[in-house]
């Protein structure tokens, strides 16, 4: 069967993962060894998405190393399992081209077997095994399986938390990690936050610093703020010292020469760390952040928007900027498959676009990947702009200011149209239509 676009790729993937046998034939690929898993993974890492690793992850750490699709789903945030299916048989066929093998009929059994759960009849995916110790051997999940509610206990523990459960925590909340190797400390960037964060690092990501997130020397005058959150601690020195602390200030520590310092904190438990990383980002955006949750990205809350000073412009690009970065363009990237409108399907070139814009969306809106479009540089801006919009029917409408001769340089025609649109589309783009676009 060949398959010529995208929109056939996602439906025969999600089609496949839906209609897996219950009970894995055998195993559906040959024998592969932790080394090969793990040789694969390390190859195809600058490739895997926050949420496909996450999703790896979270497999690999589910009791029993056994989880359905569904769950799976939630683990991510993802709205359904339809999209965790898509992105799962996704990494599973590049795993396999890594790996040499074949692909099989259903993707997913290059990372594990199927059976029934005896309590719920639900079709469970097994991770197999030497995949699981490949996970482990890269850092990437626990020895030991965690409780799926650890992340939102609030009782501190005797332990910090694991290098590993800090990257994540931080990823979760948006923030991300530019290129880096060989480094004592791992920098993670905010678009929000003026200034890094290091986390130091250790020889396995299971260790578990007393102190292992660095703050820039600035939050120095925040200290008593942060102290008070329950389960957030500090060192007992005054300041941690690593050269590699690129960006930070730097002071004389006994030594020759200066060093670049910070402020290093640990942490009981996941709810401290993240009821810092509220505080941080309610400071750097100047207004108020929603609580974190387990599924959903931090993203800047509107109320009192008009009072901060920044433009409508630049709070609308700091929006920008961080629905580009957030989950919330993995969910678009696995609905959509490319672009909306064309069949550009290269990502780098795709912008996460809301429908009824942030500043007017509730909440759940904000989330909604119903209220999203994957879209070119192009049509992103003309739609934003009111320049466009589109009918109940995916049609595209093109606006009077946009004259034809421009409409024709942007390859703007009255010709394209959606890819696809759901009535859960309908009410965001009549909003649209009604309040931005310029007829």
């Amino acid at each position: 069967m060949e398959l010529k676009d995208k929109g056939q790729w996602r439906t025969f993937l999600a089609s496949a993962m839906d209609s897996a046998p219950t009970v894995t034939p055998a195993r559906a690929i040959r024998p592969v060894s932790t080394d090969e898993y793990r040789h694969a993974l390390q190859s195809l890492a600058p490739a895997i998405t926050e949420k496909q690793r996450r999703m790896l992850i979270g497999h690999a750490q589910a009791p029993g190393h056994a989880i359905t699709m569904s769950e799976l789903a939630a683990l991510v945030g993802f709205p359904g399992y339809s999209a965790a299916n898509l992105q799962y048989g996704l990494l599973a066929g590049k795993l396999a081209d890594a790996l040499g093998v074949p692909r099989p009929s259903f993707l997913v059994y290059v990372l594990a077997s199927f059976d029934d759960d005896p309590g719920t009849s639900h079709s469970r995916a097994h991770m197999y095994p030497e995949l699981v110790a490949a996970l482990q051997q890269l850092g990437w999940a626990e020895s030991e399986p965690m409780n799926r509610n650890e992340g939102a206990t609030t009782d501190a523990g005797n332990d910090s938390l694991t290098i590993q459960q800090l990257m994540m925590t931080l990823e979760r909340q948006g923030f991300t990690r530019p290129v880096q190797s060989g480094l004592k400390v791992l920098r993670m960037e905010h678009p929000l936050l003026p200034q890094p964060l290091f986390i130091k690092q250790s020889t396995s990501a299971q260790a578990r610093p007393t102190t292992p997130l660095v703050l820039h020397p600035d939050y120095e005058s925040q200290l008593a703020e942060l102290l008070v959150i329950s389960g957030v601690e500090r060192s007992d020195g005054r300041y941690y010292h690593n050269s590699n602390l690129r960006g930070f200030p730097k002071r004389r520590n006994g030594g020759a020469t200066d060093i670049a310092y910070g402020l290093d904190l640990g942490f009981r438990h996941v709810a401290a760390l993240e009821q810092l990383l509220v505080h941080l980002l309610g400071k750097a955006s100047g207004t108020a952040i929603q609580e974190p949750s387990h599924t959903n990205v931090l993203l800047p809350n509107d109320c009192g928007l008009q009072d901060q000073a920044v433009t409508d412009t630049e709070r609308d690009a700091l929006i920008k900027a961080r629905v580009g970065q957030s989950g919330y363009r993995d969910d678009l990237l696995a609905y959509w498959g490319g672009c909306a409108v064309t069949d550009c399907s290269v990502p780098e070139l795709l912008r996460a676009s809301h429908i009824k814009p942030w500043r007017a969306a509730s909440p759940a809106e904000r989330l909604d990947p119903f209220n999203g479009l994957l879209l070119t540089p192009n049509l992103d801006l003309a739609f934003d702009q009111g320049l466009i919009s589109f009918d109940d029917q995916g049609q595209i409408l093109i606006g009077e200011d946009l004259d034809p001769d421009s409409a024709r340089a942007l390859n703007i025609t009255p010709e394209l149209r959606l890819r696809q649109i759901e009535s859960r589309h309908r009410d965001y783009l009549a909003w649209h239509r009604e309040h931005l676009f310029r007829k």
